[in-house]
């Protein structure tokens, strides 16, 4: 039986994003939750599993420039897997197709599958015997708009050897419509003949954790090794893989240094600003704990959280989220720090909007706008793309460009984007005209 270690999108030179400012001052050292510590945690699972292989599915590397940097890391992970006679094979991503190429030639022992954009083969041994077959094709240049998968069943790929399994190992976009990143479907994957594909590319992993006798294809991503912004929650890590009579066993190891994670926490009504932190304390705990049983130790968890609920005190509470009351929260148990990256309200006013609209006053009009945001229509679209208009020179502002470089960029100006920001503002503004006027009606009582 052969092992492998399969490794997903490292991308070596980058550092983790939205870890808070102070992080030493909380006993956080942002160097090990780099994809560098994480690679290092993979070689040492490598290690300790005996595996006679590990097997990068591209963007090794970050960029072409990051290269510098990812040299020192990568040389010392093959020059360790290679002490203990564990192969190193990848294959080229679409960030690293100048870069992995150029280290490759640089560390020896290093294995580049399928270079040059070709369907190549590659024999993994064990004391001068091949116990398995890796296929693999790498970026030729940034951008490959055609199934490389079209070029498989042409390709000089002899048959497998006779008991011994084959794995295939590609970067590419499964089942996109087009697209400049080598698209591919699963039904040209399930006639390679190859059972098994492991796929680089997207930082989700979408790889089902199965039994060795599962028939039909399997094919998905590994994902990131650590997640690289917040919106990677999850398992995060490489992938085992155990080869069993041509068929594979999938294990997911999640051991990244740095986890990212979002949850719901509901408001009670009367709930006020001053005890929302509390409430976000223990839910932090609880997470840690929970995560803790599953057997998953990151050394820091990054939490967003999303407030959800009714709330008479929606101004108060919105004023809390905006001016990041939540900002210092920390706990610590056992081998995991987690903090909050961010909080965001998505209470509704404890309030009946349908009564609020029947009056003509300030409250009554702007209850009546909310209520139009809840139902589609023509009403809405119209109140939407008013918005748009005086939103799209605040969005294509210089300052706000580089939000659109971001990995998990989304378009502000979308209808459901506005939608949420006119609830929000809305929501809050309705709150504090309604606690202006039920501090005045007792005044008014005491005049007459």
């Amino acid at each position: 039986m052969a092992k492998l270690l399969a490794i997903g999108d490292v991308h070596l030179g980058t550092r983790p994003s939205s870890v808070p400012q102070d992080a030493a001052d909380r006993g956080v050292d942002v160097e090990r939750l780099t994809p560098a510590a994480g690679l290092e945690a993979a070689v040492r699972l490598a290690i300790e599993q005996e595996v006679d292989a590990v097997v990068f599915a591209g963007d090794v590397v970050e960029s072409t420039n990051a290269r510098y940097e990812a040299i020192r890391h990568l040389e010392a992970a093959v020059r360790k897997l290679l002490a203990e006679d564990i192969a190193v094979l990848g294959v080229v991503g679409n960030h690293d197709v100048e870069a992995l190429p150029r280290l490759a030639g640089l560390i020896p022992g290093f294995r580049l599958v399928g270079a040059g954009g070709r369907w190549e083969r590659v024999a993994v041994e064990r004391q001068g015997q091949p116990v398995c077959e890796v296929v693999g094709w790498s970026f030729p240049q940034r951008q490959v708009t055609s199934s490389p998968v079209a070029d498989f069943a042409g390709s000089s790929l002899a048959p497998a050897q006779p008991g011994v399994p084959r794995i295939g190992v590609m970067h590419c976009d499964l089942d996109a419509s087009g697209g400049p990143y080598a698209p591919v479907t699963t039904s040209e994957l399930a006639r390679t003949g190859v059972d098994t594909w492991l796929l680089g590319h997207i930082h989700k992993p979408s790889l089902d954790e199965s039994r060795a006798d599962s028939p039909g294809l399997r094919a998905g991503y590994l994902g990131s090794l650590v997640g690289l912004h917040p919106n990677e929650v999850g398992d995060r890590g490489p992938w085992l893989v155990d080869l069993a009579n041509g068929a594979a066993r999938l294990t997911h190891v999640s051991n990244a240094p740095l986890r990212w994670e979002a949850f719901d926490l509901a408001v009670d009504p009367d709930q006020q600003p001053d005890d929302l932190g509390d409430a976000v304390l223990a839910a932090v705990e609880q997470r840690i704990r929970a995560l803790h049983a599953r057997g998953v130790e990151p050394s820091v968890l990054g939490l967003r959280v999303r407030l959800t609920g009714t709330t008479r005190s929606y101004a108060a509470i919105d004023e809390w989220v905006e001016h990041r009351g939540w900002s210092e929260i920390t706990r610590t148990v056992g081998a995991t720090t987690a903090f909050v990256n961010k909080v965001s309200n998505a209470a509704e006013l404890a309030r009946d909007l349908q009564e609020l609209a029947k009056g003509d006053d300030p409250p009554g009009l702007l209850a009546r706008k909310l209520l139009t945001l809840e139902t589609a229509g023509p009403e809405r679209d119209a109140l939407i793309a008013r918005a748009r208009e005086r939103l799209r020179a605040v969005a294509d502002a210089s300052n706000f460009a580089p939000l659109q470089d971001l990995r998990d960029a989304a378009d502000p100006l979308a209808d459901e984007a506005i939608a949420r920001a006119l609830k929000a503002s809305g929501a809050s503004v309705l709150s504090a005209l309604l606690g202006q006027h039920d501090q005045a009606a007792p005044a008014e009582v005491a005049e007459r």
